[in-house]
C-alpha cells in the first residue's frame, strides 16, 4: 500500500507543487494540445513513478 512508503506523500506533495509553480508562473496547461515539453516530461516521471510505486506493492 501506498501509505507504507514515507517517500512517495512528498514526491506528491512536489509533484504538486511543481505543477501549481509551473501552471501559474510558466504558463503550463495539460490537455489543451500547447503542452511545453518540460511539463511533458514533468508529467511522464510522476506517472512514471506512481506506477513503480504501485507495481511495487502489489508483488
Amino acid at each position: 500500500m501506498l501509505g507504507r512508503d514515507s517517500r512517495f506523500p512528498l514526491v506528491a506533495a512536489l509533484a504538486c507543487a511543481l505543477g501549481i509553480v509551473g501552471y501559474v508562473v510558466f504558463g503550463w496547461r495539460f490537455g489543451d494540445g500547447t503542452t511545453d515539453s518540460i511539463a511533458f516530461a514533468v508529467a511522464l516521471v510522476a506517472v512514471a513513478f506512481a506506477v513503480a510505486a504501485t507495481a511495487r506493492d502489489n508483488l
